[in-house]
């Protein structure tokens, strides 16, 4: 009876056993293949230095391999079981993985290899002990941001950050007011003294005739008669009706005589004074330029078509005035490096071009141009002229011309005389934009229309009142004295009271 009752129980505890191992078995098996991915990590940490620097990176456990992504960034050498060297080769990021013994744990970490912000820091502060500078990275750049004292600055920090090979943003800016406005002042005089004196006359009769042309102030030709040959009998006739030359300043003819003579005797004196007063503003290192005058037009032809077609004429115009180009560049300190390249041009009627009835004109230029440095406010004279011009002509008949009595109506003299004064004046200024209450009045803003008792019977263009204005406005000329201006040139004046003024 008792095997009877053990023979199951033996049975049931067998049957948990064979349970019990195979399921020991399973359990061992799924290890077995969790151990063979060898994957089996910890969160990254990052490790940080700067470049061409070293530092000692320690694994939690004896490592029998290590190894980088990017041995360009970083070099990777293991030292001992548990310390792995790393040195920084260049800017830039990369991973640092380690194993252990048996290759079933693995460690990685991030690695950023840095700039030395602070060297460079330390650096710049030596080169620019009088700039505020800050020194930052991002990623493989390196930035600059801060303040310089001038534009020189800017190029000496440009060449000492290209010289090392650093990529850089520049984000300073030079200290100050950085918008420049410039005055130039074109003063010019012209003095012309003229003395002339010639003498043409000719004689006609049915036999002969005769004439005196010297100088040329009154050019006539004569001929045989239209169709007839020079010989026995040729009848001579003037090729054209006579009309009085621009250079004849007196004449007369005595028909029953069939005399006629052509006097020029001129003393002419000529004056030209011009004044130019073109102002420009400008940002710092942006040209600027101006332009008051016009333009005149220019026929141009293009060459003629195919089938005996004509010229094709076309239009150029050319522009003609006050020019003024430049370009600032604010050095700091008050300092200004100005290239300026004043134009006035004007059109003249001498040597004028006629092209198919068209009259071009010639146009009389004085252009400079230059690079300077002056301080806020000052003046330079950038340009000069002083020209004396003499010229002289005396044209006669030999011998006659030289008879004591007889001698001046055979002979023509012109005596010329020219004087020049030119000088180009430019005046750099540094500038800040006016508030509301500083900005003046615009030029005629007291204009009033006249009445037609003041325009029909006084002619006057403006009335005698002047335009009513705001007690504001009028308090405002009272304080800046502009109810005292009077004349064309009193803007100018009153402009240059204010730079004065705001100097002091």
């Amino acid at each position: 009876m008792y095997s009877r009752v053990l023979r199951p129980r033996i049975r049931i505890i067998t049957f948990v056993i064979c349970l019990f191992v195979a399921f020991s078995g399973g359990i061992s098996e799924t290890t077995a293949v969790e151990a063979d991915s060898n994957i089996i990590k910890t969160n990254p940490d990052i490790i940080s230095f700067i470049v061409g620097e070293s530092t000692i990176v320690e694994a939690p456990w004896p490592t029998v391999r290590v190894a980088v992504t990017d041995p360009s960034v970083a070099y990777v050498e293991g030292l001992t079981a548990q310390k792995v060297l790393l040195q920084g080769i260049k800017v830039g990021s990369t991973d640092l993985i380690v194993w252990n013994e048996d290759e079933t744990q693995v460690q990685q970490w991030k690695v950023r290899v840095k700039l030395d912000t602070e060297r460079y820091q330390h650096e710049l502060d030596g080169l620019f002990p009088d700039a505020s500078l800050e020194v930052g990275e991002h990623g493989e750049t390196l930035i600059i941001k801060g303040l310089l004292r001038n534009a020189d600055q800017v190029v000496q920090l440009h060449n000492y950050l290209d010289k090392t090979g650093t990529t850089y943003v520049d984000t300073t800016s030079v200290a100050g007011v950085q918008q420049v406005l410039i005055e130039i002042r074109v003063a010019e005089v012209s003095r012309q003294a003229l003395r002339a004196l010639g003498f043409n006359a000719f004689h006609t009769d049915d036999d002969y005739f005769g004439a005196m042309s010297i100088g040329s102030i009154y050019p006539i030709g004569m001929g045989p008669l239209s169709g007839q040959v020079p010989g026995d009998n040729t009848t001579f006739v003037i090729d054209q009706v006579p009309t009085v030359s621009p250079l004849v300043t007196l004449f007369a003819g005595f028909p029953r005589a069939d005399f006629e003579f052509f006097l020029q005797a001129l003393a002419e004196n000529q004056y030209l004074k011009l004044l130019a007063n073109p102002t420009l503003i400008a940002l710092n290192g942006e040209e600027a330029s101006f332009l008051a005058g016009g333009e005149f037009p220019i026929p141009v032809t293009q060459g003629s078509g195919g089938g005996g077609a004509s010229n094709a004429i076309t239009i150029q115009y050319r522009e003609y005035g006050v020019r003024v180009s430049f370009r600032p560049t604010v050095l700091g300190d008050g300092s200004i490096r100005l290239y300026v390249a004043p134009e006035v041009s004007e059109r003249s009627s001498v040597e004028a071009v006629v092209i198919q009835g068209s009259i071009i004109p010639t146009l009389i230029t004085r252009k400079a141009e230059t690079t300077l440095e002056l301080h806020s406010g000052q003046t330079f004279a950038m340009a000069g002229l002083l020209q004396n011009t003499v010229e002289a002509i005396n044209t006669r008949v030999p011998g006659l011309g030289d008879l004591p009595v007889l001698g001046p109506l055979f002979r023509s003299v012109r005596y010329q005389k020219n004087e020049t004064e030119l000088v180009i004046l430019v005046t750099a200024s540094l500038v800040e934009p006016m508030s509301l209450a500083d900005v003046p009045p615009v030029p005629g803003f007291l204009h009033s229309d006249p009445n037609d008792w003041e325009f029909y019977l006084e002619g006057r263009f403006e009335g005698k009142e002047p335009a009513k204005i705001s007690s504001f406005d009028a308090e405002l000329l009272r304080k800046m004295k502009l109810n005292e201006l009077k004349g064309p040139g009193a803007w100018d004046t009153y402009n240059k009271q204010v730079s004065s003024s705001r100097a002091d």
